[in-house]
Order: C-alpha cells, then sequence, then structure tokens
C-alpha cells in the first residue's frame, strides 16, 4: 500500500555498524528531502547495540530487528514490504548523504518517467570520485579479474569494459549498473519486476536488480549532480578471503541466472582452477615478500604477507574442495 503524498522511503540495512549508521541517519536529518520521506532501518542481529542507539537517539526512523543475519537482499525486502513511499533509496549505512542530493535524484525521477533507477556520485572520505559506475559482468572480464588468466594480460579491454575504465564519473549518463551504496529505484519498477533477488546473500543484488531494470525497458541513469560520501569504499590492502569467496560465488549465481545454466557450468569448470592457480601463485609471491620483509627487519611487510599468504592458501583449499566433490 502506497500514500499519494510520501515521496521517498530511505531503507538501511545495518549489521554491527553503530556509529557509521548514527553518522548516516544525522547527515539525513542535516540535509533532509523537502517532500514527505521515512527511514526504515533494518538490523540483520547486530550485537554493538545498534537497536538500542536507534530507538534512543532516532525515534522518528522505523526500525525492524531480525534475530539473524538474512543477507542484504532479503533485508531490503523487509523493508520495501513496510515502505510507502513512491521512489525508494537502498542506502549503505557508511554513507554521510550531502544536502540536496537526495532533492536531487527525486527530481530527476520526477522530470523522467522512463527512467526506472538512479544514483548519485559517489565519493571517498577524503572526496575524491570513488568509481561506482560498471558495465554488465562477462565471462571473460570475469576470468581476468579473479584468475592466474590475468598475469598473461588476456580478456584485459573485456575487464576494462566490465569496470568502465576511463569512464569520468563526472557526466550524467544512462548505464547498465550502478554501485548499491546508494540506488533509488522507482515503486512501479519494483511492482513490475520484483524485489531483490534473495539468492544473492551479499554482493551482485544491485546488478541483478539494474540488469531486470533495464531488461524491463527502463534506464538506469548515473546522476553526479547528487553525491553521497560512502566510508566502504575505502581502500584495503587486505580483503577477508570469506568477502572474496562470497562475491565470487555470487557473480556465478549471477551468470547462471542471466547467461545460462549451461554455459555457466562450462564456464565454471574453467573458473575454479584457474583461481587456484593464481592463488598458488599469490601465495609464492608473497612468500617472496616475506623473506624480503624478514631480511629488512620489516614487521609490517611481513604481517602483510602472511596474511596474503593465509588468504591465498584457503582459497586453494576451498576451491579444491569445490572441484573434488562438487563440480
Amino acid at each position: 500500500m502506497q500514500t499519494n503524498n510520501m515521496k521517498l522511503s530511505i531503507i538501511i540495512v545495518s549489521w554491527n555498524v553503530k556509529k557509521d549508521l548514527a553518522n548516516c541517519l544525522r547527515s539525513i536529518g542535516t540535509g533532509p528531502p523537502k517532500s514527505q520521506f521515512e527511514i526504515i532501518v533494518i538490523d540483520n542481529a547486530s550485537t554493538d547495540d545498534t537497536a538500542e542507539t536507534v530507538k534512543k537517539d532516532f525515534p522518528e526512523v522505523k526500525l525492524i530487528l531480525n534475530n539473524e543475519n538474512r543477507g542484504f537482499a532479503a533485508a531490503n525486502n523487509q523493508g520495501i514490504v513496510k515502505s510507502l513511499g513512491e521512489y525508494i533509496l537502498f542506502l549503505n549505512p557508511d554513507t554521510i548523504v550531502h544536502p540536496d542530493s537526495l532533492d536531487t535524484l527525486i527530481s530527476l525521477l520526477d522530470k523522467n518517467e522512463d527512467i526506472g533507477a538512479c544514483a548519485p556520485q559517489l565519493l571517498n572520505e577524503d572526496g575524491t570520485i570513488q568509481p561506482s559506475v560498471r558495465g554488465f559482468p562477462t565471462f571473460r572480464g570475469a576470468l581476468y579479474r579473479h584468475t592466474a588468466i590475468k598475469y598473461l594480460g588476456i580478456f584485459k579491454n573485456q575487464y576494462k569494459k566490465w569496470l568502465m575504465k576511463g569512464f569520468d564519473h563526472k557526466s550524467q549518463m544512462d548505464v547498465d549498473q550502478v554501485m548499491g551504496a546508494a540506488l533509488v529505484v522507482r515503486r512501479p519498477v519494483i511492482d513490475h519486476i520484483g524485489v531483490m533477488d534473495e539468492q544473492f546473500f551479499m554482493y551482485y543484488e544491485e546488478v541483478d536488480l539494474c540488469f531486470r531494470i533495464k531488461q524491463a525497458g527502463w534506464r538506469v541513469v548515473f546522476l553526479p549532480q547528487a553525491c553521497i560520501t560512502h566510508l566502504g569504499g575505502r581502500s584495503s590492502e587486505q580483503v577477508p578471503v570469506e568477502k572474496q569467496i562470497m562475491a565470487m560465488t555470487s557473480l556465478l549465481k549471477y551468470f547462471r541466472k542471466h547467461c545460462g545454466k549451461s554455459l555457466t557450468v562450462v564456464f565454471n569448470c574453467i573458473f575454479k582452477p584457474v583461481i587456484i592457480l593464481r592463488a598458488i601463485c599469490d601465495a609464492a609471491a608473497a612468500s617472496m615478500t616475506y623473506l624480503y620483509g624478514l631480511i629488512a627487519m620489516d614487521k609490517g611487510r611481513r604481517r602483510k604477507s602472511v596474511a596474503k599468504i593465509s588468504n591465498s592458501l584457503k582459497l586453494v583449499f576451498i576451491y579444491s574442495w569445490q572441484i573434488l566433490f562438487k563440480m
């Protein structure tokens, strides 16, 4: 059900990010949209007193509490069911909304009924541009990004096309997909194509959503005149192996859904072995770096090398097991 005067529903999924969430909610309160809006927070069983903080400091927020971590897509869908707005903003908790940005996004949708979804310019904490626009994934681009094929330079152009390397992020443009950290979707679009696909626990749920939006004939637009700072984009030299595995698992689910099960099975027979090969190469390179750090008495270098070796060996073990018992 939807009211005629509720313009925007802001849906935020939270999991153990109490401080970031509070800063995000304050930023919305500092520069709220001029039209009527609501904020819905879905907490995925946080253990850091997130719920108590929201209840105490932000009583106007609609709070949904889960007794387990249901994942990003499923939690957002809970918010959609409870929302009343004409437009739905999926917003990460580690964001800072800049003044007038929400009004700018709303105005674009008000003036262009053929736009199904739009997204703002994302900025890093230091104010630099955070790349947030991409093409849709391809088999060849994925091989370059995640496997040892990268070291041969094969499929580099397909990878660059996927990540839209060279896109200046300064011009309004129709695009394939945008990062889900801040994405506004028109409610009739959700009514038509359906909610987020809950098979994606985390990662690629927004890619799947954008694909279905465009497939149904609506535009997806990047709007740099609206700005939101996304703290989650801060670079990290060591990405936890669990996140890598979850991302690649979701990527394979995306391929099965949109590129065909048979082709994805064939791709997977190539994909996982060359992931293992790359992990072995990475572990070997990190071992050399560790030895250098040992000679140079560089504790920081040794610590990073140990983490890299550990992550690489985990990938080798996990994907070797999957090849033996799941493929």
